[in-house]
């Protein structure tokens, strides 16, 4: 009863609706994590109450309640593909009402100076992945940007800093400025680049674009050798708590994030809010003059 060629079908919609992204691999890998529990029931025979015994042996195994909320949102979608694909006028057993899960909302994790030095020691000499890293560190970009800029993405203008042109999620372009360390760091990489046809900034040893999980096991390794843990996503996270500390207005951290939504930005002001900190302090100077 497993559901092979519809699972298939279901990721290839994925891949053309959001070409060169994960979305298709994790919510098909999530469709068949489900259908390999559910052993013997087809789509058609899914009700609520396989959802919900579902959700409560994620929940037994300890997965985070963002990895449930994905796997059932992902059920959601496929349910619907597969009564669209089929001709069927099913009711959907995915009820977001009920069986969505509150994650609530967490404040971005960033990284000290003295983790980001251990993981530089790390890398060392290595001028590809100091240059990568350092955009990451340096510009905010995603891990998934640094994997598809293109030579021609990089813009040099006379008396002005060097820019990239980046793709960021829903094929959306934006401008990043480059500051003088990711720029020399770039530079360097560039200069000892194999000279190859591929349009691909960034290349792994065989001379083939490097892909997200390239530059994620590169991280890693680099994490294991300083003894630290790092995701490329924190770096992204402390460029935006550096800028917001700097005194950058939030709505230019927007835009240099490319966050669609000015909420997600203001998340970096609880990570890093000056004028709370300060008040803090003069108060509680105020509270230990007067014990």
């Amino acid at each position: 009863m497993f559901p092979t060629e519809d699972i298939d079908g279901f990721e290839k919609y994925w891949r053309r609706r959001k070409p060169g992204k994960s979305t298709a691999l994790h919510y098909a890998s999530d469709v068949r994590i489900f259908f390999q529990w559910a052993a013997g029931y087809g789509p058609e025979d899914i009700s609520v109450h396989v959802i919900d015994w579902f959700m409560e042996w994620q929940q037994s195994l300890g997965r985070a309640p963002s990895t449930v909320r994905r796997r059932i949102i992902s059920l959601r979608m496929f349910f619907d593909y597969y009564a669209y694909s089929h001709d069927k006028d099913l009711d959907n057993p995915v009820i977001p009402r009920r069986h969505y899960v509150d994650c609530g909302e967490r404040l971005p994790r960033d990284i000290t100076d003295p983790t980001v030095e251990k993981l530089f020691d790390a890398i060392g000499a290595h001028a590809r992945d100091r240059a990568m890293f350092t955009l990451m560190l340096h510009c905010g970009l995603r891990v998934g940007e640094i994997a598809q800029l293109a030579l021609d993405d990089i813009q040099i203008r006379e008396s002005s800093p060097v820019r990239l042109r980046v793709q960021g999620k829903g094929r959306k372009e934006r401008m990043v400025f480059l500051s003088a360390t990711s720029a020399i760091r770039l530079a360097e990489y560039l200069e000892a680049r194999p000279s190859i046809s591929s349009s691909k900034i960034f290349l792994n040893r065989r001379g083939k674009p490097i892909t997200i999980t390239g530059i994620q096991l590169q991280l890693a390794a680099y994490c294991h050798k300083a003894g630290i843990w790092v995701t490329c996503h924190q770096l992204r996270h402390t460029f935006a708590r550096c800028m917001i500390e700097g005194g950058m207005a939030v709505t230019s951290v927007q835009k240099l994030l490319g966050h669609a939504s000015i909420h997600t930005t203001q998340k970096y002001i609880h990570v890093s809010d000056i004028q709370v900190e300060q008040d803090y302090q003069r108060s509680v100077k105020q509270l230990a003059e007067a014990s």
